[in-house]
């Protein structure tokens, strides 16, 4: 699915693409304190979750998975390879969840202020939120949530940030913030946690009410080599509240857990491999880009970027042919060259296809007819066999 979520790319400067994931009733500009100290040569990616900021639409039936591959199908479109995720609450959950389910697209994970899971006797609380947005509106919970996300201190010394944290709030779609309660209500990626493997960094602060240190704490023990810093005099918000410690924990996670690529591109070339990936996916599917992406290493990374920037943009990009055609001619070059992995693979992506691109049983038979005459029977024969095979898979 194409990401319909309104976001800003600074993709200047060097290191892993850092994305700042925000919180419940922000928006994408709550991370400007942070950004003012990471400095300018920092490569970011800032995106508003659906109803917030500049995004439109709502999780659908307000679920967690639903902002998952909300956010999911974003690092797909924009995202040249995995990337650092920085999520505060709501963005840490998601960040959870693309380090589960979507693995490859995750190089290193930043958790703050967030949980895995609320008890249940938080429920209550919740359930009471959201009715109260839905009957009064934004404006019935703002002063309660401000007092949740900075503390007396924080809102003394800088109620400009107060400020502008509400209205930010009051912004927000109700209907989607609602929505959104329920999908962090109900969030539960307890069973998921020892499945994440890529470099993790928990922060908590010794102020939250709303996600205090033991629940942070409770996810930097599940999954393994995880880090936690819990920073004092910071409640909620903290990359508001102390933007220049988290700044410095940020920079000295990706300095020392997120290495950078194997290889440096220009500027031209990572457009050709954005480009080249978007149609690899439309072709092959989410799941197969997805393994092989996860299967990179740093023999195979200089040749998986080859053939994605060439063969895929280069070639699968030209417009004359169309994607359907390009499908007939792939597949009868397979059987030609006895390519029989890359058959099978194309053969499972064809049936799979957009519906303007999918090819039917019916369109595969004719292949294998064409193929019999100019490639030769035993080939034919072949190639019939993997076919009828992936059929029988599927009745």
């Amino acid at each position: 699915m194409a990401s319909t979520l309104s976001y800003t790319l600074q993709n200047e400067g060097s290191g892993p693409l850092i994305v700042l994931s925000h919180a419940l009733g922000m928006d994408r500009n709550a991370w400007s304190p942070l950004l003012a100290h990471l400095g300018p040569q920092v490569r970011t990616l800032m995106f508003d979750h659906p109803g917030h900021g500049g995004s439109p639409g709502q999780p659908q039936a307000g679920t967690m998975n639903a902002l998952v591959d909300e956010a999911a199908a974003l690092l797909r479109d924009v995202a040249r390879g995995p990337v650092v995720w920085v999520g505060l609450s709501m963005g840490g959950m998601v960040g959870m969840g693309l380090a589960i389910r979507y693995p490859a697209l995750i190089q290193g994970l930043v958790l703050a202020n967030t949980t895995a899971h609320y008890p249940d006797a938080a429920r209550p609380n919740w359930d009471s939120r959201i009715a109260t947005v839905r009957s009064e509106g934004l404006n019935a919970i703002a002063d309660t949530v401000m007092e949740r996300y900075f503390h007396a201190d924080f809102r003394t010394a800088h109620p400009d940030a107060v400020v502008k944290a509400r209205a930010t709030l009051l912004g927000t779609s109700p209907t989607a913030y609602a929505a959104c309660c329920e999908a962090v209500r109900d969030v539960d990626w307890r069973e998921g946690l020892s499945a994440i493997h890529i470099p993790t960094l928990v922060i908590a602060g010794s102020l939250d009410a709303g996600t205090p240190p033991a629940m942070a704490q409770a996810i930097a023990e599940a999954v393994p080599g995880a880090e936690l810093t819990i920073l004092p005099k910071a409640s909620h918000i903290s990359a508001i509240e102390q933007p220049a410690a988290f700044a410095r924990l940020l920079r000295a996670f990706v300095r020392d857990r997120c290495p950078p690529p194997p290889t440096a591109t220009s500027d031209a070339s990572t457009t050709d491999y954005t480009q080249g990936l978007q149609h690899r996916r439309r072709i092959l599917g989410d799941a197969w880009v997805d393994r092989s992406l996860a299967n990179r290493t740093a023999f195979n990374t200089e040749f998986q970027e080859l053939i994605t920037r060439h063969a895929w943009n280069d070639i699968w990009g030209r417009p004359a042919l169309g994607d359907r055609l390009r499908r007939f001619m792939v597949l009868s070059m397979m059987i030609g060259i006895h390519a029989w992995d890359e058959f099978a693979l194309h053969v499972r992506a064809a049936l799979d296809g957009q519906e303007d691109s999918q090819l039917t049983p019916e369109d595969l038979k004719e292949v294998v007819l064409m193929a019999a005459i100019y490639c030769g029977v035993p080939a034919a024969n072949h190639a019939t066999g993997i076919v009828g095979g992936i059929l029988r898979e599927r009745e």
